[in-house]
């Protein structure tokens, strides 16, 4: 059955297109109208190409025996749906170059690309600098200088071969892969990337290379930069995956690209501001358990950038299946709807994208054929999510183009939408709540036709500091109000938000501050005082002035010392680093840091929040790590792996470099099978995920294994069926707020089944239990990443002066700062100043001017901001 039919829409739409001899027969569907059945009962499958040709490129992968005469009828099919080729393996370092003490083999490849350049498709390729299928590159034991040579020999050779001739690329992903699935500090690119530590599976050779006596992340900037120099006219991309379950990798890699192609437009004038890294390719290995509002924001994180994105490597797995376990035609339909989100997601940003290419021709000739994931069958046949792709708007049940608003109004601007579904909107200090309606929008349409609605967040629209109130707006036809769209509109104060600092080689110590729903006429001043624990004397300041932002705008603000500081010379610092307007008033409150201890770590967390990311440690100090072991005591079932920790004050001390696989990202999920579990009862259902080799690829979501003895596997190396989902969602005891102790527990009401997550030195499985609360066995905690720290809540200057002898003064300056915490801090400085004296003084972090009047008045004092 299918519950989103093909309509009469969809077959108008491909009678629209000259059309070869690829024909299908529709499937029948109880639900299918009588005039669709006569449509459809004979349908002709339009070109995948043409149906975009005026959005993006459609692509696919190709490989040397696709070129094959056995292997005719599949070329055929791949020129009539594709317009843009990306060879699978052919390209890859692997392929091209396995022994860097030899010579390459281009041959193969050449001959490949040859034929394709020639039938018409535009190339990409893939990839010059990868941590996997690149064995022998860099060569084992090279340092920075070495490694750096051999970079370039690989890249200028390779990109170079492929930058002219009938075997010419377009594009190259210069760089696969290069980042961690879930950095805790994204806008800390360089500490983001995959390491030759972190993660100990799949590490980043390239960086450990360049690590021995030089920075690791500079292989970045250098293979980028390689790759131009060899190519010229290559479009040349960085390309990754799993960045749309988290924001966090999409931020890191956003982060890099527009440092970098600062840099090189800074090295590089003579570009005349072409971009260094010209491409973000976003790889698109789904699952159907795809959250697409997270993917949309991924897309709006990357089009900031300015790079021009792809979809590079696109499936969509059907969660559960196997070759001997089938889909059904409800799964079918589930993937299609999917596949009809994802292509209405692509159009929507069409501006931004410039090709979708698929990682497989049909179910047979994929990676993950036994997920199933492409729009066409292993006969090359369409399956139901091919027809949602060609029309996914119809397929969807949007059979018409959403209304849409024009513009709105607010405090006497008005605002033009021109495209766009989210505005940020500044409200004055004195204004604390704000007043709009369906009043303020404006659209084109007769009243009569559409509806408006318009929710605030909260009620009373009331706006504070670091609070913004937040409009929904949504706009429908009146007769379809499933056809509609969305706007969300933020009413804020102008605030501003640190960053956690960074201190390396090529930055400085630098400290950043995001300012968000600028008011247009502050200039923003940055300052850091480093100054010394022990007396409290001042070791070094600095400032920045900056223009002020446009009304209404966001934007990322610096301040670094010329170089970086050793730790050693770190240690006995303290930071105050602060943000100020051009009259030297506060914009957020000054951050304390002691440069002595991690200004952000993993603590015990006393709640578990939907979204987050936790270490999970069992009684015996072990954490849970996403490593398959075998066996796993008592009853030999393979499990995960675990991990020692030490924990000091509830905080993790070791190990010092957390893996990534001892990460875990909790989104709340409904079982299919509860039982008493439920959230009426109090219970909240999560699904468990590590992202360290990507969730979506493998592994997926961790759930016990399919077995009534007492002790069960705990998987995470293939995905599990919405059905069998009571295997998957973990639910908790509720978290102790003293000890923060808690019981993880997955429960099939159905088998009447209650498996606890259990733990120690030889690994995690889970285990039968009786009664939760007497069985201490099972207890776990959770540890959260925190960034601690204290503010200044206020600076109080003073100053006394008395006689010391002549026409010498001794002044006493004294700051006192209160904190967020309540407590205070005392910086004294005591000078031998000349009668009436008047100066600007260093007392602590701060300067003060004192005006003496005589021998025994202070005529003025107060902090000194410039």
């Amino acid at each position: 059955m299918r519950k989103k039919s093909r309509n009469l829409l969809t077959y108008l739409l491909v009678l629209v297109f000259t059309l070869g001899s690829f024909t299908t027969t529709a499937l029948s569907a109880s639900d299918t109208s009588s005039e669709e059945d006569v449509n459809a009962s004979e349908e002709k499958v339009v070109s995948l190409k043409e149906v975009y040709e005026d959005h993006f490129l459609i692509g696919n992968i190709v490989n040397p025996w696709d070129l094959e005469d056995s292997s005719a009828d599949k070329y055929e099919f791949m020129k009539y749906h594709f317009n843009t080729l990306t060879p699978e393996n052919a390209t890859k370092p692997d392929s091209l170059w396995d022994d860097s003490t030899g010579n390459p083999s281009f041959s193969q490849a050449d001959d490949m690309l040859a034929q394709v350049n020639e039938d018409g498709f535009s190339t990409k390729g893939h990839t010059l600098v990868w941590h996997n299928q690149s064995e022998d590159w860099p060569p084992s034991g090279q340092n920075y200088t070495e490694a750096r040579e051999s970079l370039e020999r690989y890249i200028s050779t390779v990109a170079g071969h492929y930058s002219e001739g009938t075997h010419k690329l377009d594009g190259w992903d210069v760089i696969n892969e290069a980042m961690r699935d879930n950095p805790e500090n994204p806008t800390d690119w360089r500490n983001a990337l995959r390491s030759g530590i972190n993660p100990t599976e799949r590490a980043a050779k390239w960086f450990e290379a360049y690590a021995d006596g030089g920075n690791g992340w500079d292989y970045i900037y250098d293979a980028f930069l390689f790759a131009r120099e060899a190519d010229p006219d290559a479009t040349l991309y960085y390309n990754d995956f799993n960045d749309e379950e988290l924001p966090n990798k999409a931020i890191a890699i956003a982060s890099m690209v527009n440092e970098l192609n600062e840099r090189y437009a800074n090295e590089h004038p003579e570009a005349n501001g072409r971009k260094l890294i010209e491409g973000i390719g976003i790889q698109g290995h789904y699952n159907t358990r795809l959250n697409v509002d997270n993917l949309e924001e991924v897309i709006k994180i990357y089009k900031e950038t300015g790079a021009e994105l792809s979809i590079t490597e696109l499936d969509v797995q059907i969660n559960g299946v196997s070759d001997d376990n089938p889909p059904t035609e409800e799964q079918f339909e589930e993937q299609a709807e999917m596949y009809a989100k994802l292509f209405s997601l692509y159009k929507k940003y069409s501006d931004y994208i410039d090709r979708v290419t698929f990682w497989g021709v049909d179910d047979n000739s994929t990676w993950r054929s036994d997920g199933y994931p492409l729009p066409f069958d292993g006969d090359r046949e369409p399956k139901e999510a091919y027809w949602a792709i060609i029309n996914p708007e119809a397929y969807l049940g949007l059979d018409e183009e959403a209304p849409e608003l024009t513009s709105f109004e607010f405090d006497g601007e008005v605002f033009d939408m021109a495209g766009k579904t989210e505005f940020d909107v500044n409200v004055p200090k004195d204004v604390s709540n704000v007043d709009f309606s369906a009043a303020n929008v404006v659209h084109e349409y007769s009243d009569d036709d559409v509806d408006v609605s318009v929710t605030l967040n909260p009620e009373s629209g009331t706006v504070s500091d670091g609070e913004p109130a937040e409009a929904t707006v949504e706009i429908a036809w009146t007769e379809s109000p499933n056809i509609s769209t969305t706007y969300t509109i933020n009413f804020g104060h102008m605030t501003a938000e640190w960053e956690n600092d960074q201190n390396y080689p090529d930055t400085g110590y630098r400290s950043t501050v995001n300012i968000r729903f600028s008011d247009g006429e502050t200039e923003p001043e940055l300052f850091q005082a480093f100054y010394n624990q022990d007396d409290g004397k001042l070791a070094k300041l600095n400032s920045k002035q900056f223009q002020s932002l446009p009304k209404h705008t966001s934007d990322t603000f610096t301040i670094n010392t010329d170089s970086s500081i050793d730790s050693e010379d770190l240690e006995p610092l303290m930071l105050n680093k602060s943000l100020r307007d051009q009259n030297g008033a506060s914009i957020i409150p000054t951050r304390v840091t002691d440069l002595s201890t991690p200004e952000s770590y993993y603590k015990l967390a006393k709640t578990i929040e939907s979204g987050s990311t936790y270490i999970v440690v069992s009684d015996s100090g072990h954490a849970l790590t996403n490593m398959n072991e075998e066996p796993v005591p008592p009853s030999e079932k393979r499990g995960l792996a675990s991990t020692p920790v030490t924990i000091d004050d509830d905080v993790i001390v070791e190990p010092e470099v957390i893996q990534d696989n001892t990460r875990f990202i909790f989104d709340e999920k409904s079982s299919p099978d509860p039982g008493s579990y439920t959230s009426e009862n109090g219970y909240t259902g999560h699904t468990m995920l590590s992202l360290v080799h990507g969730g979506l690829v493998a592994p997926s979501i961790m759930y016990r294994d399919f077995s009534d003895d007492d002790t069960v596997a705990l998987r995470t190396d293939s995905t599990i069926a919405n059905s069998d989902l009571d295997r998957a969602v973990w639910f908790n005891t509720g978290v102790d707020s003293d000890t923060g102790e808690t019981t993880l527990f997955s429960h099939t009401e159905s088998s009447n089944e209650t498996y606890a997550l259990h733990g120690n030195e030889d690994g995690f499985v889970s285990q039968r239990v009786g009664s939760l609360e007497d069985d201490a066995a099972p207890r776990v905690k959770l540890y959260e990443y925190v960034s601690d720290y204290l503010t200044v809540d206020s600076v109080s200057p003073s100053a006394t002066v008395e006689s010391h002898k002549g026409n010498e003064n001794r002044l006493t300056v004294n700051v006192t700062e209160l904190y967020s915490d309540g407590s205070t801090e005392d910086f004294t400085e005591e000078i031998l100043i000349s009668n009436n004296a008047a100066d600007i003084y260093h007392v602590g972090p701060y300067k003060v001017y004192v005006d003496t009047k005589g021998n025994d008045k202070i005529r003025e004092s107060y902090i000194v901001w410039d």
